[in-house]
């Protein structure tokens, strides 16, 4: 059983997603659970994430499902961002970050975007229901 996946993965075949993906990104991944955080990317840049069962549970409820459109990309960073920082930093090299994202680490997981994600997320959870 493997314990890595890859960070970036170009599609061979149709993706499974509602949309027309040509790559993903492993955001977050634990190889024991098998759970993870993925962006799915098309034509003209994110389509949206996927997150796999486990881990919808930590989404507002009204994001709870297996895929979510990339207006709220704010909302996914913000409640993943421990996840998906811990896991870059462990398990993606700095050269295969930036040619996805176009920064560095530190600066894509700077306090400002934090701050921006965490905005986002109040908002959204104010305005819903």
């Amino acid at each position: 059983m493997s314990t890595t996946i890859e960070f970036y993965k170009a599609y061979s075949r149709q993706s499974r997603s509602m949309w027309a993906d040509n790559a993903r990104v492993v955001l977050t991944f634990d190889a024991e659970s098998k759970q993870g955080v993925y962006l799915h990317l098309g034509g003209f840049g994110i389509n949206g994430f996927s997150i796999s069962k486990q881990l919808q549970t930590l989404l507002p409820t009204s994001l709870q499902q297996q895929y979510i459109d990339v207006a709220h990309i704010d909302i996914v960073m913000h409640v993943f961002h421990k996840h998906i920082e811990g896991y870059c930093k462990e398990h993606v090299l700095e050269a295969a970050f930036k040619e996805v994202f176009l920064l560095n680490q530190e600066a894509f997981f700077s306090k400002s975007a934090k701050s921006q994600w965490e905005k986002s997320f109040h908002s959204f959870v104010e305005h819903s229901d």
